[in-house]
């Protein structure tokens, strides 16, 4: 099967030519191969696809699907075969095929950084290519991970945060309102009761688990036993500058991330007080970013894995227990693992949870709340910015908060735009109270706090952003904490008493450093924190500075 709509060849985004000078350049780098009629470069989902530039010949780009293949783009000589996957390792969203014979000059992922290295104006320009083909793959559709499944699933709604988070693109087929989602399961011969269903290439995966999604796309890497300068826990912006910097200054650096990269950050729509992006940046594409350029200094990235406990290891080593039984060793540590959103206590809540009551939001909910009335719970910055890109496509969006206004505890440009909004309408010294509906949600109850009156109003979604509680669970025992759970660094740590406190004689902690010598924090999960993006960012170039200080004496 052909789509019926190629790339142009003649686009030069998409296809940027590589002179004869550039091409003998990159041989040198590389590896020449041939391959005939029908050979296959890379196969759809595959990981770790090599680099190709063409010299001479053509290939197609194919969709796998289950029971047909859909021929998407042609390639011909003289540019480069492959998107982001190409950098990153991920699988591929498409295979690759010799349509003629074919010369190309290869390199795997480890030559292609070594390649931007040293040719920095060339890498960014393969850069920005390998990012617009990526976007053209979403905005068509191909390549594209399908979930099938109803909009109350809340097994559905994990792999779609998990996969939306991790960057790999996915489209949501509701079978409640999308006739040809149920037309997709007849044609699996799929039973609506084992949805939800995730479509990746050839693979159909029946009710799967985000950590069976996770297994299956190698999210998690494979580090058992080794031994880093610098382990990262936490792959929020202060994890992600810390893998930046540290790769950067010749650290052999690992991160270790729970769920997925970006943290609180990666879910929002837009910042707009970001330095240096004046028409604001959306958290996916700060992530993007930050994932990118950690990789391209060498840092190994593992999502879903979390660090379960932090012990003395061999040689005066730090250990890391992670969650699959994996361990790797550490000369520093970096607490990087945030804040999580605190749950709403309200009667029902548990019910809905990822089924209408989410604590996250991500850009296509947007979408998937077209002409719904919706709530978000909140008086800080993410409430705000998921107020008004809601209000994008929601009939109507009620903000509720406990106190008495937004501008204590909200930036005043997204003061100013939830006030201009006419759908948007803030409900303060307020508090949801119950959450009703049958199989999804239908209706919230509101408490005034002023009277205590209660109404019900009709809602299809809840977005909780309330306060956080910082994740310290793998540090327990070995870092001190404030009364409120965060970690203690700096000036803090000279005070701490008992078993927890500074050892050493002969310095101060550093500003960032823990009561433990060359374990650090930063970001939300460190006491006295900004709560900013451009503060945990800062935190984590930071905190670098001092480990390698620390490493160096």
């Amino acid at each position: 099967m052909r789509s019926e709509r190629f790339p142009d060849l003649g686009d030069e985004v998409l296809f940027p030519r590589l002179s004869d000078s550039k091409l003998e350049w990159l041989a040198k780098q590389g590896v020449r191969r041939s391959f005939q009629i029908g050979d296959v470069l890379y196969e759809h989902a595959d990981r770790d696809a090599p680099f190709y530039a063409i010299e001479r010949g053509l290939v197609e780009l194919v969709d796998r699907k289950p029971g047909k293949d859909v021929h998407i783009a042609e390639i011909d000589s003289h540019t480069f075969i492959g998107d982001i996957a190409a950098f990153t390792g991920e699988p591929t969203v498409s295979a690759c095929i010799a349509i003629e014979p074919t010369d190309v000059i290869e390199l795997d992922r480890a030559g292609l950084r070594d390649m931007l290295a040293r040719w920095p104006e060339l890498g960014e320009h393969i850069f920005k290519t390998m990012l617009a083909r990526r976007a053209w793959h979403v905005a068509e559709g191909h390549g594209v991970m399908r979930v099938i499944a109803p909009r109350g699933s809340r097994r559905a709604f994990e792999v779609r945060d998990l996969l939306e988070r991790n960057l790999l693109p996915v489209r949501w087929y509701d079978v409640d309102t999308d006739a040809d989602s149920a037309a997709m399961l007849d044609w699996l011969q799929i039973p609506r009761s084992e949805t939800p269903v995730l479509v990746h290439a050839t693979q159909v995966m029946r009710n799967p688990s985000a950590a069976q999604v996770a297994r299956s796309l190698g999210l998690r890497a494979e580090v058992d036993g080794q031994r880093f300068d610098l382990v990262v826990l936490g792959a929020g912006p202060a994890g992600l500058a810390a893998a930046v910097y540290g790769g950067s200054e010749g650290l052999r650096t690992f991160v270790a991330e729970a769920w997925a990269p970006g943290g609180q950050a990666g879910t929002s729509t837009r910042i707009e007080n970001y330095l240096g992006f004046p028409s604001g940046v959306s958290g996916i594409e700060l992530t993007r970013n930050a994932t990118l350029q950690a990789r391209r200094f060498d840092a190994v990235l593992s999502s879903f894995h979390r660090a379960v406990e932090l012990a003395d290891g061999p040689e005066g080593l730090l250990r890391v227990d992670l969650d699959d039984g994996q361990h790797v060793l550490a000369r520093a540590v970096v607490m990087a693992t945030g804040a999580l959103w605190r749950e709403l206590q309200a009667e029902g809540v548990e019910r809905f949870r990822g089924t209408g009551v989410y604590h996250a939001m991500m850009a296509t909910d947007a979408e998937r709340c077209r002409d719904e009335d919706v709530i978000v719970v909140g008086g800080g910055n993410s409430a705000g910015q998921a107020a008004t890109h809601l209000a994008t496509r929601a009939r109507s969006v009620r903000i509720v908060v406990r106190g008495k206004a937004l501008k204590a505890t909200m930036s005043h440009y997204l003061v100013d735009r939830i006030e201009s909004s006419p759908r948007i309408e803030v409900m303060t010294e307020t508090e949801v109270s119950a959450v009703h509906g049958a199989q999804t949600v239908e209706s919230v109850s509101l408490r005034d706090r002023r009277d205590g009156s209660v109404e019900q109003v009709p809602v299809t979604a809840v977005f909780v952003m309330i306060g956080a509680e910082p994740c310290t669970e793998a540090a327990s025992g070995m870092l001190a904490v404030d009364s409120a759970g965060y970690v203690l660094c700096g000036e803090g740590v000279a005070n701490c008493q008992g078993h927890l406190h500074w050892p050493l004689p002969d310095r101060e902690p550093h500003l960032l450093e823990t009561v433990r010598p060359g374990v650090f924090a930063a970001g939300d999960v460190r006491a006295g924190a900004a709560n900013r993006v451009a503060g945990a960012v800062g935190d984590g170039a930071l905190v670098v500075r001092f480990a390698y200080d620390v490493l160096a004496g």
